[in-house]
């Protein structure tokens, strides 16, 4: 493949649309542009589960693809990979704590106000701050930790790149495995059983990390799946059904088996519409477009500061003059937009660059 088409644009573009409808969902719950009651409909939960399976296919393809000549160069992986990942993340995280000191200081008490401690003397601070800077061990569900402990953190996306983080290190181990089986339709199936269990049970590790060896699974099947063409009327059955299945789940909780059944579904629609997304078909060339492609550029930069500043602008506008939600957002929505491009030049680029050039030496 060419080095554009080695990009896979349409999962630049299906990860660009996850963090937007990240983004528009926290505005939704942090703003209240359209009042209170009822539960945000921009699939929040469901982008996360997209994230991760995009991150199993994307970091596989490569791995797979040298198995056939060779081996994959492992040792140069994985500086790679902490520098691309963890430079804009640690910027990030520093940015959250110093807005979240803002916070404290003007009153308020928002979750990044009181992430850390401030007026517990220096050994409580400097512990809190440690914690935010910590994606390997308080490892969370955006709520509490594997212990069952309330974890706040200054700025809310950082939770789900622990889990990032953790199979990026562990990536081999994957490749090793899913490389191995012979029936993957099987494998699918034993996996969303297992999914199924972890939302029974509560226990949530079990289906974020089955979400990544997922994407592993379709990476070592991928050529199969891109050169599948879908008529028309299948991909837009496909499409409508996932999301109806999506947005089921954010409006009906019947509780007990049928929840864990209907999460399971979830999962499984997650997985459709990604697939959907790599075959031959209308939903790949849209998702190719350059409005979507710009989306997927500034996705991780998006994604990591978005929240701090839409905290800060819904505490400070008031103070301003506009109490207005419906303006507070249109500002946030604009300002995010562009910090996240500034971001992205700024931090994320050169660590691009930084990532690169450990490859060559």
């Amino acid at each position: 493949m060419s080095v554009r088409e080695d990009r896979v644009l349409s999962l630049d573009g299906l990860r660009g649309l996850g963090a937007l409808m990240v983004f528009l969902l926290h505005i939704d719950i942090m703003v209240l542009p359209f009042g209170e009651g009822g539960p945000s409909l921009f699939p929040g939960s469901a982008s996360m589960i997209v994230f991760f399976i995009l991150s199993g296919i994307v970091l596989s393809l490569v791995p797979f693809k040298h198995m056939k000549d060779g081996g994959y160069d492992w040792l140069s992986y994985f500086p790679r990979r902490v520098v691309r990942l963890c430079v804009p993340l640690f910027t990030a995280i520093a940015l959250g704590v110093v807005a979240g000191f803002v916070a404290w200081r003007i009153g308020s008490t928002s979750r990044s106000a009181l992430a850390i401690v401030y007026d517990g003397g220096w050994r409580r601070v400097v512990h809190d701050i440690l914690m935010q800077f910590d994606v390997l061990f308080n490892i969370s569900d955006d709520g509490q930790n594997l212990f069952g402990a309330p974890l706040i953190r200054v700025n809310s996306p950082v939770w789900s790149m622990s889990w990032e983080l953790w199979f990026s290190l562990t990536l081999p181990l994957a490749i090793w495995c899913v490389s191995r089986i012979r029936r993957t339709g099987l494998a699918l199936a034993a996996m969303f059983v297992a999914v199924f269990v972890s939302h029974w049970s509560g226990y949530f590790p079990l289906r974020l990390c089955l979400m990544f060896w997922v994407g592993v699974m379709i990476a070592s099947r991928f050529d199969e799946i891109r050169s599948l063409k879908i008529s028309m009327p299948v991909e837009v059955a496909s499409i409508f059904l996932s999301l109806g299945i999506i947005e089921l789940a954010l409006v009906w909780h019947p509780g007990g088996v049928a929840e864990a059944m209907l999460a399971t579904v979830m999962n499984v629609a997650c997985l459709a519409i990604v697939v959907v997304s790599i075959a031959d078909g209308f939903t790949r060339r849209a998702l190719s477009t350059a409005p979507m492609l710009f989306l997927g550029k500034i996705s991780y930069s998006l994604y990591l500061t978005h929240a701090i500043l839409i905290g800060g602008l819904a505490a400070l506008m008031p103070k301003l003059g506009m109490a207005s939600p419906l303006g507070i957002a249109g500002v946030s929505l604009a300002a995010c937009m562009a910090f996240a491009v500034l971001f992205w030049r700024v931090i994320e680029v050169p660590s691009i660059k930084m990532s690169r050039s450990l490859a060559n030496k």
